[in-house]
């Protein structure tokens, strides 16, 4: 015998509008559709308001620099030296003026525009014939950071430094990596870039105070810190070279990695992100009601009309 050609039988069932029949198979559908909904908020994720993302910044030394230190001398048992690249600045400094010497430069190892590091080297002259010793620095640089693949973002950054030793120094070393710290997770591309601060600020954005005293660091990073988007450093642990020397030397490393952090998605996005959810909890759902739904008028639990494809004869 051979086998040329099969068929599946369809058996349908029948009742009238106003049955019990008929309000089990509306109550089918409506559980096929919002049960999965129900299901997807109950297990959370359906809305998302927040997504991770990663990016690296674009960042640029602004030549915005202020040294900071503090040594001995033979004239004095505690000496402030300071430094910037304002001029009004350095001339509110007076006697704590120390000129220092400043080597930037960026090394892009991939060449995309984007560079992985930002060297400094600073020195600062030490009057070896005076005693002069130095036990601690900080240095605050100004930096432009910007997003703008992921979201879009650009800040005007005052990043710190500080090293410090009970004996004196003629080195510092230092490693930091670049940071992004938020408030509120970053708008969706599409909404336009958001200002960082409430008012645009920068390093040396005001060099003399009002009290007509050359400002700081505190101040500097004060002011800073009033901004919803600030670009930070996390360092690595110093390395303090001790010895007595006619300079100070202080090499810094600015590490750009991809950072990381979170931003609200879009209204299209969050359609699409819910619409995957709703349809991973559909898919079981439906066939489970599919199930339960033919097995009631299979069993003849609820009472409808069978219609059977193959005629009954009467002999």
């Amino acid at each position: 015998m051979v086998h040329l050609y099969s068929r599946p039988l369809s058996i349908t069932y029948h009742a009238n509008r106003i049955t019990c029949a008929s309000f089990c198979t509306l109550l089918h559908l409506a559980a096929v559709i919002i049960l999965p909904y129900v299901a997807a908020w109950g297990f959370g994720g359906l809305w998302v308001k927040e997504i991770v993302v990663s990016e690296q910044p674009l960042a640029r030394f602004r030549y915005e620099a202020l040294v900071e230190a503090y040594g001995t001398s033979e004239a004095s048992d505690l000496v402030p030296w300071s430094w910037s690249t304002s001029l009004e600045l350095n001339d509110a400094l007076d006697t704590a003026l120390r000129p220092c010497e400043l080597q930037a430069w960026e090394e892009d190892d991939e060449r995309d525009g984007h560079p992985e590091r930002l060297q400094f080297v600073i020195r600062m002259p030490l009057n070896a014939t005076a005693r002069e010793r130095l036990l601690s620095v900080s240095v605050v640089l100004g930096l432009d950071v910007a997003f703008t693949r992921e979201f879009k973002l650009r800040m005007n950054s005052s990043l710190h430094l500080v090293a410090d030793s009970p004996l004196p120094g003629r080195r510092w070393q230092q490693t930091a990596d670049l940071v992004l710290r938020s408030q509120r997770p970053q708008r969706p591309k599409d909404y336009g870039r958001r200002e960082p601060c409430p008012d645009p600020t920068w390093a040396l954005q005001t060099p003399v105070l009002a009290s007509g005293a050359a400002t700081g660091a505190g101040s500097i990073l004060a002011t800073y810190a009033t901004c919803n988007d600030t670009a930070a450093l996390d360092p690595q642990p110093p390395i303090w070279t001790p010895g007595i020397s006619n300079s100070f030397e202080a090499a810094l490393t600015v590490r750009i990695p991809r950072i990381e952090t979170t931003r609200k998605p879009g209204f299209v996005e969050t359609l699409k992100l819910a619409w995957v959810h709703y349809l991973a909890m559909f898919i079981p759902i439906a066939a489970i009601l599919r199930l339960v739904h033919g097995a009631l008028f299979r069993t003849g639990v609820v009472a409808s009309r069978m219609h059977h494809p193959i005629k009954q004869h009467r002999f």
